[in-house]
């Protein structure tokens, strides 16, 4: 049985000055996660692959809010040739969102994209489960590279508890790839109106108590944000709308 990871997800765009009243609120909860810790500026780029049919009907199936849905991405968090990439499997279902991951060396990207091999050496049995199942949904859905995603993101984590995450992204931008490569830097890359800073306030089970207080003292609302589908939207927005 696959063991994907349950959480969550609340989004809202907001503007910078509720971006900061909120960064306050949570101050006595949360610390910087680890990659944010390494970073002068607190953020760090999370740049990611999609793969999508011919149709794009993953990014047609998130612009008609489906209630179960999936998307397929390879995520990098840098272009150092060493550093491993992760596929990503991301599902919704009735608003519970479902993760599988696995990082892979990068040198084996194409290879698995391409269907030249099916595995990853060294990876535990819980990676190689998230790998095949990568690779079916891909295979069943026809699914192949069609765009890089990259945005900047300012991250905290509970103090007590890391599946709670606080996450602010800025400066979304994309491009058309259909080669099998994630790059975080890519002098091709074009911005996406955003409307402001995607806020995300993410948990497993029960919303603690200081979310919930962020939530009424700013009085924030949902809202549904898809990167995907919004930068698919901007880099080909007749084709979006016609979907």
């Amino acid at each position: 049985m696959l063991r994907y990871r349950n959480r969550h997800e609340c989004k809202f765009v907001v503007p910078e000055s509720v971006a900061d009243r909120v960064r306050r609120i949570v101050a006595p909860f949360v610390r910087l996660d680890g990659h944010a810790q390494r970073s002068a500026d607190r953020s760090y780029p999370i740049a990611s692959l999609y793969l999508d049919d011919s149709q794009h009907s993953l990014c047609r199936e998130t612009l008609e809010g489906q209630a179960q849905r999936y998307k397929l991405r390879v995520r990098a968090y840098s272009d150092d040739l060493n550093a491993p990439v992760f596929l990503e499997v991301k599902r919704r279902c009735v608003g519970v969102v479902q993760k599988l991951r696995a990082p892979v060396p990068r040198a084996l990207l194409a290879d698995l994209l391409e269907g030249r091999r099916s595995t990853v050496p060294g990876a535990t049995a819980l990676q190689g489960e998230a790998v095949a199942e990568f690779l079916r949904l891909a295979t069943l859905r026809r699914a192949s590279p069609c765009a890089i995603v990259r945005y900047q993101r300012e991250a905290w984590v509970g103090l007590d508890d890391d599946e709670l995450r606080v996450t602010f992204d800025r400066r979304l931008c994309a491009v058309a790839e259909h080669r099998p490569r994630v790059a975080v830097h890519d002098p091709r890359l074009v911005t996406v109106p955003s409307g402001g800073v995607v806020l995300e306030l993410k948990f497993t089970d029960r919303c603690p108590s200081w979310m919930q207080q962020v939530i009424r003292s700013g009085e924030l609302r949902r809202t549904s944000f898809s990167k995907y589908a919004r930068s698919m939207q901007a880099l080909a927005p007749d084709r979006a709308a016609a979907t």
